[in-house]
């Protein structure tokens, strides 16, 4: 059937599905013009394919008009990257256009490369391609959706952590689990995930180097994949244990004015609040996995030092003497030296007398 209209590629259609099966081309609309499939519209990726999706792909689909569309996952296999081949074709569309393209369409896949091609989708309204339709075809067909970008680093940090696990539970893996993820293993966590800080949250962190704001509250939106600003609220001490949510997971600065041997002093602190298993397994393993690149960053790009950094589930805590004693550990240096103890009295007993059979013996 891949001749079976008498409708091939033009040249230029070629050259451009040879450049976008090298990953330069995010989507790419085909049509049939003049008895000749040729390219119609394409974009470049910017973003990860999911983002992309719905806003790429759905301005292309005009009703009574049929098309051929192809997307580029983020994924790869042996033949480079993956691809989706979707056939649109609207049932307001004239009989014979629609006969046309679909006697076309094996002719289009055979000249792209169908080892390319992941999945094919055939839609006749918008709710069947768009990226819902998609996820539900990948169910429908048992086969799971590509992941984003995010749910991948999920990924590897659930294989890590159940791997750690399972070798810590045998006597012969413990000393490997020190080893092993004791250190290589934890420079590659600490890397984690790096959500991008959105223009509030920059200048807010430009502001708290200023000295000009004391407090901030952060939080990372999940869809958007970024690091939003929450408030900059002015904070006192006291007031600190009232800005941690009790049902949702929040990174804090904080700067702690206190007095230390009679000098006042200012440190700033970054509290990291998690309020449990009230909240999601994915929220849970993001906050924890974006904590270390923030932290990287408003160190590195803001010149903030961070005097003390903790983890805790709620405020109630967040006392006035607890922070100053997690800014100003109790030396234990200053421990006494051992002193072997004295014996009794301070002084060597008098000597004792052991009478044996008539004999006298003296014992020191």
């Amino acid at each position: 059937m891949s001749h079976q209209t008498g409708i091939n590629a033009s040249h230029e259609l070629k050259d451009f599905l040879a450049r976008a099966r090298g990953g330069t081309i995010r989507i790419a609309k085909i049509v049939i013009r003049d008895e000749e499939l040729v390219l119609d519209s394409f974009r470049e990726p910017a973003q990860s394919w999911d983002k992309e999706y719905d806003h790429f792909l759905l301005p292309l689909l005009v009703a009574q008009k049929p098309c051929y569309i192809l997307y580029r996952l983020d994924s790869q296999n042996a033949q480079g990257y993956e691809w989706i081949f979707i056939a649109w074709s609207p049932d307001q569309s004239p009989v014979r256009e629609k006969m046309v393209y679909a006697a076309t369409r094996a002719t289009l896949k055979k000249e792209f490369g169908g080892g390319h091609i992941r999945d094919e989708m055939f839609g006749t309204v918008e709710e069947d391609v768009c990226y819902q339709g998609y996820l539900r075809h990948m169910s429908s067909c048992c086969s799971p959706a590509p992941l984003t970008s995010a749910e991948q680093e999920l990924q590897r940090i659930k294989i890590t952590e159940d791997e750690r696990r399972r070798l810590s539970n045998t006597p012969r893996g413990r000393a490997k689990v020190t080893m092993e993820f004791g250190l290589d293993k934890r420079h590659q966590t600490h890397a984690g995930l790096a959500f991008p800080l959105q223009e509030e949250a920059q200048r807010a962190l430009q502001q708290l180097k200023q000295k000009r704001i004391n407090y901030i509250q952060l939080r990372l939106d999940i869809e958007k994949e970024t690091i939003e600003l929450v408030h900059t609220n002015p904070t006192e001490t006291r007031e600190l244990p009232y800005r941690i949510p009790t049902d949702t997971p929040r990174y804090h600065l904080f700067v702690f004015k206190h007095s230390h041997q009679g000098l006042q002093q200012e440190a700033l602190v970054f509290i990291y609040s998690m309020p449990g298993y009230s909240c999601s397994i994915k929220e849970r393993m993001l906050y924890s996995s974006c904590k270390n690149r923030l932290l990287d960053e408003v160190e590195r790009d803001y010149h903030l030092e961070i005097a003390k950094k903790m983890e805790i589930d709620g405020g109630d805590g967040l006392t006035e003497e607890f922070l100053y004693e997690e800014v100003h550990p109790i030396e234990h240096t200053l421990k006494q030296a051992f002193v072997k103890p004295r014996g009794p009295g301070g002084k060597r007993g008098n000597k004792r007398v052991i009478k044996e059979a008539g004999d006298n013996h003296e014992e020191s």
